[in-house]
C-alpha cells in the first residue's frame, strides 16, 4: 500500500535528480583526459541529449570527433534513445501506533522489484521521455501488522510522459493499481516546474505538484523552489509552500447516533419481549434442560435477558457515512547530499507538513490538526550503470485531537523503514 501511494513521487525523483548536462559534460571531459575516447563521445552523447546551456558547444565537440575518427554520431543519425531502469530491494517495517487507550507495536517486511523501459527523444534543447512501469510488493510477516493492514502483494503498472527543457520540468502519468485486499484503482499524477533565475550552481523556481487516487486521496502543493547542482560536493534542494489533501472521512457522530438509536428501539421491544415468562422458561428449556429446574425465576429472566441484549446488539445494521475531509497547510519538502569522488553519495531529508481542517464532517473534527514528517539519511555507491544503496527512513504523524477524538483516532504513529537494494539505468 505504502510504495503505491508514492510511485508518483519514486518517478519523479529519478527525473529531478538525474544528472544535468554540465555534470555529464564534466564527466565527458574526465574520460577524455584519461585517454578512453571511446567512452568520451558516448558521454559527450549523452551530454548533447539533455537540455542545457551548452548545446551547441558539445555539437561541436563531437562533430570534431566524428571527422577525426570517420564515423557518423548516433546523435547526427537519429534523435531515439532507449534506456531501461529498475529498482529492487528489501524494506525492514516496524510500526508504532498510540492513542488514549491502547499501544501497538508491528514488524515486517517489504521485498519489491520496479522495471521501468523509457524511449526518449531529442529535439533541440527539449528532450521527450516516455516510460512504462511494473512495481511489485510482497510484504513479509504481514499477519503481524493488524495496523497499517497490509495486503500480502501489492501491483502497479504505469505510464510516464516527461518534457524536460532548459530551466523546465514537466512530468505527467496514470497508474492502475491492484493488490490482495482491494480492488483494481487508478492514481494521477504530475509535476511542473519552472525555473525563474540562476546564480552559480543554484537555481529559484516555482513548483506544483498534484496527486490523485480515485478510492483514496487527493493531495496537491504549490512551493517556491531552490536546488544547488554540482559534480562534486554539496548538492541539495528546498521546497517550501502550501499543500492542499482530501480524503473521505467518515461522520463518526452520526454513525453513533444512528447506532444508539436503534439500539434502543430493539431494546424497547427487548424490554417488550422479557416481560413473556413463557418466553423466558421456553428459552431455559431449549437450552439448558432440567438444569432449568434448580433455577429461581430471576435466574431465568437474566439468562433470558441477556439473549434478548445480545440478539438486539447483533442486529443493528447502522451503516458509515462519509463525506469529504479537506485540509490545508505548511509544507516542507527538503534534500541534502554529498558527492564525494570516490562514486559515494551521502544524503539526509526532512518532509514537513501541518494541516488545518478546512472542511470535517463535525464541529469537533474541524478542530484536529495535523503533523506529518518524513526523516532520512541514504548512502548511495554508484560503481558503474548501477547504484547501490542502504539507508533508514521515519514517516512521522501525529494528531492533536480534540478530547471527543481522544479514543476514536489514534495521536500518533511512526513508520520506520530500514531501506537496501540497486538502482540501475542501461
Amino acid at each position: 500500500m505504502y510504495r503505491l501511494a508514492v510511485v508518483a513521487i519514486l518517478l519523479l525523483s529519478s527525473l529531478l535528480w538525474a544528472e544535468t548536462q554540465e555534470e555529464v559534460y564534466y564527466r565527458a571531459m574526465k574520460a577524455e583526459e584519461s585517454g578512453d575516447i571511446s567512452l568520451a563521445v558516448k558521454t559527450f552523447e549523452e551530454a548533447v541529449a539533455l537540455p542545457g546551456p551548452y548545446t551547441e558547444e558539445l555539437k561541436e565537440i563531437l562533430k570534431n570527433y566524428y571527422e577525426a575518427l570517420g564515423i557518423k554520431g548516433e546523435s547526427e543519425s537519429s534523435p531515439w534513445s532507449f534506456r531501461f531502469g529498475g529498482d529492487a530491494g528489501f524494506n525492514g517495517l516496524k510500526y508504532n501506533e498510540s492513542s488514549l487507550s491502547a499501544e501497538a507495536r508491528e514488524y515486517g517486511g517489504d521485498l519489491f522489484l520496479s522495471l521501468t523501459p523509457f524511449l526518449d527523444y531529442s529535439s533541440g534543447d527539449w528532450l521527450h521521455s516516455f516510460g512504462l512501469e511494473a512495481t511489485g510488493d510482497w510484504f513479509l510477516m504481514n499477519d503481524n501488522m493488524p495496523a497499517l493492514d497490509t495486503s500480502d502483494w501489492t501491483l502497479s503498472l504505469g505510464v510516464d510522459y516527461s518534457l524536460i527543457g532548459t530551466g523546465l520540468i514537466l512530468n505527467v502519468g496514470a497508474n492502475v493499481n491492484l493488490s490482495e485486499k482491494e480492488d483494481l484503482s487508478l492514481s494521477l499524477f504530475g509535476w511542473f516546474q519552472k525555473e525563474f533565475y540562476r546564480n552559480g550552481k543554484n537555481r529559484f523556481g516555482a513548483a506544483l505538484w498534484a496527486y490523485y487516487r480515485n478510492d483514496g486521496p487527493l493531495s496537491s502543493a504549490l512551493y517556491a523552489t531552490w536546488n544547488r547542482s554540482a559534480t562534486h560536493g554539496w548538492n541539495g534542494s528546498v521546497y517550501l509552500g502550501a499543500r492542499f489533501e482530501a480524503d473521505s472521512v467518515m461522520d463518526y457522530k452520526r454513525y453513533v447516533a444512528d447506532y444508539n438509536k436503534q439500539l434502543d428501539e430493539l431494546l424497547d421491544k427487548a424490554v417488550e419481549e422479557a416481560s413473556n415468562m413463557m418466553g423466558a422458561y421456553d428459552y431455559c428449556w431449549q437450552n439448558f434442560g432440567s438444569n432449568c429446574l434448580g433455577m429461581s425465576s430471576d435466574e431465568i429472566d437474566s439468562l433470558y435477558w441477556e439473549k434478548l441484549v445480545d440478539d438486539a446488539i447483533n442486529s443493528v445494521s447502522a451503516k458509515p457515512k462519509y463525506s469529504y475531509g479537506m485540509w490545508l497547510g505548511p509544507a516542507l519538502r527538503s534534500r541534502v547530499f554529498y558527492k564525494f569522488k570516490t562514486d559515494i553519495t551521502l544524503e539526509a531529508k526532512v518532509n514537513l507538513f501541518y494541516g488545518f481542517v478546512l472542511n470535517g464532517p463535525d464541529k469537533d473534527y474541524e478542530k484536529i490538526q495535523k503533523f506529518t514528517g518524513t526523516f532520512g539519511g541514504m548512502m548511495y555507491w554508484k560503481p558503474s550503470f548501477c547504484k547501490l544503496y542502504l539507508g533508514i527512513e521515519q514517516i512521522y504523524r501525529y494528531y492533536n485531537l480534540p478530547e471527543y477524538y481522544k479514543d476514536v483516532y489514534p495521536e500518533s504513529g511512526v513508520l520506520t523503514q530500514l531501506k537496501a537494494g540497486v538502482k540501475w539505468e542501461i
